[in-house]
Parts: C-alpha cells; structure tokens; sequence
C-alpha cells in the first residue's frame, strides 16, 4: 500500500501548483498528479504569451509564469506524478483511493480537485509524419527566436490559429495560414488584420502528410477539399491549431455523489467545499457564487481550499497559514536571498 497523503491533487495547473505551495506552509503532506507529459495546466499551450492579471507581477511570458510556479509548488518537496491520470476515485473508511491509469493505487486523507476543464490535449495532425520532423512540429506557439526568419506554416482557420499567424508575422516568420474551409472563423476584425498584414492564406486545403526536406525542414502534402488534389508545400516549422479535447470522465468515475453546477462543474456552497466530506475543489472546476475565473482567483481558491483541508484534518489548527513576512519556514530562505543580493 503506498504511503498515505494527507492531500491527493488531481491537476498540475497553476492551481494544483499553488495548491502545493500553500499546503508545505500549512505542514500537509501532498501528492500532486498530472495527466500530461508537463505541469502547467493550460499555461502549457500559451508560452509565448503574456501574462497580465497577477498583482505586482510586470507582465511575464506564460512559459516563465509556469517555471516559476512549478519551483515554487515543489519549495516543500511533494511527491509529483507527471504523465499519471487518475481515472477512478473512491472512499473507505475515511481515506481516500485515487486509481491510476497504469493501474496504481494511490491513497489519501483528502482530495482536491483542480482538473479545470478537464484533462486538456491538442487534437493531433491526423495524417503520416516523418519521424525526423518531430522537432518542427508545434501544437503551441513556439519560440519566437526559433521562427523569426523561417517560414511557418498554420494549420487552422480559428481564433488562436489566426491570431498566431499575426504574432509570428511580428516575429519575423513568413508565415502561411492553412485552413480546410472557404471562410476563417475567427473574430472579423482579426481576419481583416490577417489580410492587411499581407499573411498568405490558403482555403480548402488540409494536411495530408509531412515529409522530410533538403532546403527546408519539411515538405507538406496539402489536398484540397474540393478537387482532392494535391500539392508541395515547403516550410521550416508547422503549427498545429485545431482545438482540443477534453476528457472529464474522472468526475463519473468516483464512488460517491458530487454536486455538480450545469452538469459539469463541482457545486461548492461554502468556496472550495464540495457536497462530499473530504472532497475540495478550486480553480476553473469549482463553482460558487461571486467565482473569479483568473489565474490571480486560482490562487485564491488554492489557499482557501488548504486552509479548509487542514481543517477538516486537524479542527484545532489554526485558520490560515502566517504570512510569508512572519512565517519561520522562510527564516533561513530568506537569509540566503540577503546574502546573495
């Protein structure tokens, strides 16, 4: 039997990370489990962008945002599952069963739920690529130095996949927009920017395999989806934005009853409570009146769902943990910072 946590986090977004933080502050021992290869939730497929909503943060690309709250959930060294997605949940004799899907077992004194909108994954490029290409392929923004000068070509016609292509024209990329349809989706305004911009645009055409290249990095086959026929196309670096596909099916698979707002997310009366003892949740899945879906609220939401956990486990504990300008875990953390300043 694994050892007993006194948390199981189900999501290694920003909340599950924060959550992590707060619970070393409040001396809870956790277990944090995420179903992707990467901790950062959604933050994961936004790395160029900037982040803006944090107080006293200046505005920070997501992919430093990420670092740092992941140096930050493991100050306290929890124990972190990546590549794990618990996909069954159950309850006995008070402690808590979280099954995984490569059939583990993990138990815990409480759960905290903060899966957002659930297990997130880019819907894949459903056609043969070679295996030597691997690197050119993107299913979030890549980095901006690594396409300024290069040529890259957009597989969508959404929001994202036309606001991409407006970004990476202001990196330097030549860029290209391919999309199976005869008319954009994104917002009017957007696709009139895309059009000034001059970015090349290609209708009625999908991807229909890639290849490896000798002048450029790969060589795309596009069909057309009125005629079928095909076409070469060269490129240095792809971008794949056909949207996602969540899977939620956790919340149907637990052995008790979940109170649930619109049929989906949890219904907590009192923030972060659910209507199951022992059963907490924050972030985007967890719903209450007044509810601020920003990453600054997750935060909030982390430290009101451990202050409530610690609780629950200890009724005599006190109600917060003390501020970090008090708190003695920092005292020789602190010191080594003025030393080095």
């Amino acid at each position: 039997m694994s050892t007993i946590m006194d948390v199981l986090i189900i999501g290694g977004g920003p909340t599950g990370l924060y959550a992590s933080f707060y619970a070393g502050l409040r001396d809870l021992s956790v277990a944090i489990f995420e179903a992707q290869a990467e901790l950062g939730g959604k933050i994961n497929f936004y790395p160029e962008k900037m982040v803006w909503d944090v107080g006293a943060l200046p505005p920070t690309k997501g992919k430093k945002v990420k670092e740092q709250l992941i140096e930050q959930a493991k100050l306290f060294n929890p124990t972190v599952y990546t590549k794990t997605k618990i996909v069954a949940l159950t309850k006995e004799n008070d402690l808590f069963y979280a099954e995984d899907d490569l059939g583990r077992t993990h138990v815990g004194r409480t759960v905290l739920v903060c899966i957002g909108g659930g297990v997130v994954s880019p819907q894949k490029l459903p056609c043969f690529i070679h295996n030597n290409v691997d690197d050119f392929i993107h299913y979030q923004f890549p980095d901006q130095q690594a396409i300024n000068g290069k040529h890259l070509v957009i597989s969508g016609g959404g929001d994202a996949a036309v606001d991409y292509a407006i970004e990476a024209a202001s990196y330097g990329a030549k860029v290209t927009l391919c999309y199976r349809g005869e008319h954009l989706k994104a917002h009017e305004a957007q696709v009139k920017k895309l059009n000034t911009e001059g970015i090349h645009v290609i209708m009625n055409h999908t991807i229909d395999g890639v290849n490896q290249a000798d002048t450029f990095n790969m060589i795309l086959t596009l069909k057309n989806s009125q005629t079928q026929e095909r076409i070469d196309y060269l490129c240095d670096h792809l971008l794949i934005q056909h949207g996602y596909d969540r899977d939620s099916a956790l919340l149907d698979r637990v052995s008790f009853d979940l109170a649930k707002h619109e049929d989906f997310y949890l219904n907590c009366d009192i923030p972060t409570k659910t209507s199951h003892p022992g059963v907490f949740a924050a972030g985007d899945i967890h719903y209450f009146a007044g509810k601020v879906n920003l990453l600054a609220g997750a935060f909030q939401d982390a430290a009101q769902a451990i202050n409530q956990i610690k609780h629950y486990l200890d009724p005599a504990s006190v109600p917060q943990a003390m501020v970090s300008s008090h708190n003695e875990k920092f005292s020789e953390m602190n010191h080594q910072l003025l030393v080095n300043e």
